[in-house]
């Protein structure tokens, strides 16, 4: 996806210039082709306005190679070396970009790690040249989807004139009034609870319950699942991730008066 490619080449484009000012080297990050090797991995969750993950990868040549140009020494470079140096150097990477271009993106850069998440076919391929040494090739890679839009500044109200007396009310608009007292409670936080699906079992089977057992809803993983208040159903929406934990976007809502209803204590 073109917004994926665009966030893969501002972390790779910011890690080298991260790097050339760790190492006092000028630093040029060169988009390149062919094949590489993936022995160190580092997840990029993205949340805000877009949902998923990315992945930066380098071969362990490449991943001591660049430590070992802060440090100075090949045999100076640990795992441990390289674990704190890519967290380090992608999280200011990820840092400049939701400062800069990537505003509204919420990144979490995770610890490195060996290769464990397979290198997609459309991964990107990066040469980082330090001063005159080899290349360190940088391979990048990950789905996103478009995620929450910022909400937009809403305009400052003028001021408004005295009202006229309020007209009359028609009596099917005064079949559910909402609770005198709701603008007493508006502030009070409310747990909400998420329900994939239900089903009813008997005490015996009940009792049998144990590690490994499984419990049949009835319900597709494509199903909307249910928001609670109050044990009411106030609306229903779409499982996603954010940030690398789950999340709800909301596709339905019911209405108005049946919300009000689900906030009575």
């Amino acid at each position: 996806m073109p917004e994926t490619k665009l966030l893969i080449d501002a972390l790779a484009t910011n890690l080298g210039e991260s790097l050339g000012a760790m190492t006092g080297t000028a630093v040029r990050c060169m988009p390149t082709v062919g094949e590489a090797t993936v022995d160190w991995q580092v997840p990029v969750q993205v949340g805000g306005t877009g949902v998923g993950t990315v992945w930066l990868g380098l071969s362990q040549d490449g991943a001591t190679q660049l430590v070992a140009a802060i440090l100075g020494d090949p045999a100076l470079v640990g795992d441990a070396d390289i674990v704190d140096a890519l967290k380090e150097l992608i999280g200011q990477a990820a840092g400049a970009h939701v400062h800069g271009d990537g505003k509204g993106l919420r990144l979490t850069v995770e610890d490195a790690g060996p290769a464990t998440a397979p290198v997609l076919p459309d991964a990107q391929h990066y040469d980082l040249m330090v001063g005159t040494a080899d290349p360190i090739r940088l391979v990048g890679w990950g789905r996103t989807i478009a995620g929450l839009a910022p909400e937009p500044a809403r305009p400052a109200m003028p001021a408004q004139p005295s009202a006229p007396p309020p007209p009359t009310i028609p009596a099917a608009a005064m079949a559910s009034p909402p609770p005198r007292n709701l603008d007493v409670v508006l502030d009070i936080e409310l747990p909400i609870t998420v329900r994939f699906g239900e089903t009813q079992m008997t005490l015996e089977a009940l009792a049998r319950l144990g590690p490994g057992s499984m419990i049949d809803l009835a319900r597709s993983p494509d199903d909307p699942v249910d928001l609670l208040v109050n044990g009411r159903l106030v609306a229903r929406g779409q499982v996603v991730v954010v940030s690398g934990c789950y999340g709800v976007r909301v596709n339905e809502v019911v209405s108005p008066a049946d919300r009000l209803r689900s906030l009575e204590l």
